[in-house]
């Protein structure tokens, strides 16, 4: 074998092994303490947010920094995180283990929270992307976010995985607001999916705002998964809204969720 062949036998060899290496696992136990400790320093500097917003703001990059980087390897998809989400992190994963959402409350506001999230979701032959909700590079003034609730797996008559995530925005005095968004994964890309049917659209997400908080504020789906109620709010002088303690349901066709009247 003439020096040049042997030389191109080496580099293909190499490039070929590097190719169908797997992907080093992540310790979940030492992801999770990790986690934990800077979501820790994020809570110790907001205490002196006035004298410490730089590295407050830093210490909430580093953690965003970090999930990126890290919540793409299958072993982050199955970990509990148990200690993390103890200090502050708010996350849930699918039945099928292929959909992942992280949220955190930054602590960069005041009545008024911020919160920085990301989806984590299989886009094909077991490799995993994520996908930065908040924040977003496209917003010219700083989005609030929020803060996930609970995420459902529904499975549809014509082969879809409908994924429901539920979220909690807080906003200043006594404004807030739940949503429910379906997500799908179409051609190794994480798209909203038009999944509710009301009496004239068919809607990708249903969103509601509140004042005060009580049980009759929340989405209630049923256990079989055939039954959304979306809570019923009533107009108050301050313009938060009111729970009436009725609700909107919508029941499930086998393709999407379908408003009952």
């Amino acid at each position: 074998m003439t020096r040049l062949k042997a030389l191109v036998f080496v580099v293909t060899a190499s490039f070929f092994v590097a190719l169908t290496s797997p992907v080093l696992a992540l310790d979940a136990n030492k992801a999770d303490k990790q986690i934990t400790s800077m979501l820790q320093k994020i809570s110790a500097l907001s205490q002196n947010q006035a004298d410490d917003f730089e590295k407050l703001q830093a210490a909430n990059d580093q953690l965003l920094n970090y999930l990126k980087k890290n919540s793409t390897n299958l072993s982050m998809m199955k970990a509990p995180l148990k200690e993390a989400c103890n200090n502050g992190l708010s996350a849930f994963v699918s039945d099928d283990k292929k959909f992942r959402c992280y949220s955190w409350d930054t602590l960069t506001g005041g009545t008024m929270h911020f919160f920085y999230s990301l989806i984590v979701y299989e886009a094909g032959n077991n490799t995993f992307k994520a996908k930065v909700l908040n924040p977003s590079d496209k917003e010219a003034e700083e989005d609030p976010g929020s803060c996930f609730e609970g995420l459902d797996t529904i499975k549809t008559k014509d082969g879809k995985t409908v994924y429901l995530v539920r979220d909690l925005f807080i906003g200043s005095g006594m404004i807030h607001g739940r949503t429910i968004t379906a997500y799908v994964v179409a051609s190794g890309k994480l798209v909203e999916y038009p999944f509710f049917q009301t009496t004239k659209k068919l809607l990708k997400s249903i969103n509601f705002g509140f004042g005060e908080y009580t049980d009759a504020t929340e989405f209630v789906l049923s256990k079989d998964k055939k039954s959304l109620k979306v809570p019923l709010i009533k107009p108050t002088p301050d313009e938060t809204g009111a729970a009436t303690g009725k609700y909107l349901t919508y029941v499930f066709d086998g393709n999407r969720f379908v408003f009952k009247k």
